[in-house]
């Protein structure tokens, strides 16, 4: 039969490709980078496969990868929402044509032979063959058949997805192969990691790409990954341990919280309040006061997150956002990414919080929050943060009020 491979990708454009680069990249490097990451990727798949596809968004970003793929590569546009239906049902639609491998299109071409290795694993009886990529994620996920499990109640865009994934095969007894580990690039300690390691004869485009970066670039870390273990999990978190290789010999271990992206969001009433949020937190058995926050779900946005997390706890709707930063909560134990909004202009309806949520709105004059996070009067840090971050806004709107 016909093996198919299908590249996961999206458009080359500044200001929508590889954001998470930006900086130290500016937004047309990281477009190139794209670029580059996407032709070599390309190159690999038609050296290792009958046929060639890419799996794309759509939108306007269509007519953009037609011409940049060129003809004999058919464009599928994505179906549902987020990576993990882009996914799933993209392997459901193609895999009755013949095995299927879809491809990550953020890695720098393939490892030498992994397309034939895939396909060969799966002539011989794996359900399902994974290549695992060193941030925890996999830079490649194949099968003959569909198979819904692999996808199913997975913590996407967090460094438990490969784990879990193999978590979810083992439950429904799914056969598992797996390729070598190989490096997505999508932080700029992959890019300096890249630059070191990268066999330019494998992807010349992108070895190009990256050596003309070579500035701005931090040098490899001192540890790469040798393994990891899911310790526990849940849709939106997972307890791994990592085993971890030193430059200089030796191995060590790191325990820590995956976790996915989420928000905070400072809202801010034209009566010149900001509404918070009182709740229970039973990891630190205590009340505490928060600005409105939460997880961004598979297919969100940062900013949609906020908007939702902002309407769900609060009953909110702001007449404008701005976007404040982005931050890690709590790098030493969490590989969570967090981004902070300022909200203004809002007005509350009825809040409709989870089930499992018990939160209860305070409003306090905008001086008295901006004071009090200067004080440190909130023991919640992040929510501290996000006051802080707003503190010329909220200034402006203190200057008016008085």
């Amino acid at each position: 039969m016909r093996t198919l491979a299908a590249v996961v990708a999206k458009a080359p454009e500044p200001g929508r490709s590889k954001t998470r680069l930006v900086p130290p990249l500016t937004p047309e490097q990281a477009a190139e980078l794209q670029r580059a990451l996407l032709l070599d990727t390309l190159d690999a798949c038609r050296a290792g496969a009958d046929e060639v596809a890419v799996l794309h968004a759509g939108g306007e970003g269509a007519a953009e990868l037609a011409r940049l793929v060129g003809p004999g590569v058919r464009l599928i546009e994505q179906e549902g929402r987020g990576l993990g239906d882009a996914l799933s049902l993209g392997l459901c639609r193609l895999a009755g044509e013949g095995p299927v491998a879809l491809v990550s299109a953020d890695v720098p071409g393939l490892p030498a032979g992994a397309l034939a290795r895939a396909f060969r694993a799966l002539e011989r009886g794996a359900d399902v063959v994974l290549g695992p990529a060193l941030d925890g994620g996999y830079w490649l996920i194949a099968m003959r058949e569909y198979h819904e499990a692999p996808f199913r109640a997975i913590p996407w865009s967090t460094p438990a997805v490969c784990a879990v994934t193999r978590s979810r095969c083992a439950e429904a007894r799914l056969a598992v192969a797996e390729l070598e580990p190989w490096r997505d690039l999508d932080t700029p300690a992959d890019l300096g990691a890249a630059l070191a390691e990268l066999d330019p004869a494998l992807a010349p485009r992108s070895a190009a790409a990256l050596a003309a970066l070579a500035g701005l670039l931090d040098g490899p870390p001192g540890v790469s990954l040798v393994s990891s273990e899911l310790l526990a999990d849940s849709p939106w978190r997972a307890a791994v341990r990592d085993r971890l290789a030193r430059a200089g010999g030796g191995e060590t271990a790191y325990t820590y919280l995956a976790a996915p992206r989420a928000v905070f969001v400072v809202p801010v009433t034209d009566a010149g309040e900001v509404v918070l949020v009182r709740q229970y937190r039973h990891p630190v058995r205590d009340w505490t006061l928060e600005v409105p926050a939460g997880s961004v779900e598979d297919g969100e946005t940062p900013l949609e997150a906020a908007a939702r997390e902002l309407a769900e706890e609060t009953g909110g709707r702001a007449r404008e956002w701005r976007h404040l930063a982005r931050f890690f909560s709590s790098s030493a134990h969490l590989a969570m990414a967090s981004d902070a909004f300022l909200a203004t202009g809002v007005t509350l309806e009825r809040p409709s919080p989870g089930e499992d949520e018990e939160v209860s709105l305070v409003r306090l004059p905008v001086a008295e929050a901006l004071a009090r996070a200067r004080a440190g009067g909130f023991v919640e840090g992040q929510t501290a943060l996000a006051l802080l971050l707003a503190a010329p806004q909220l200034e402006s709107v203190i200057r008016r009020a008085g």
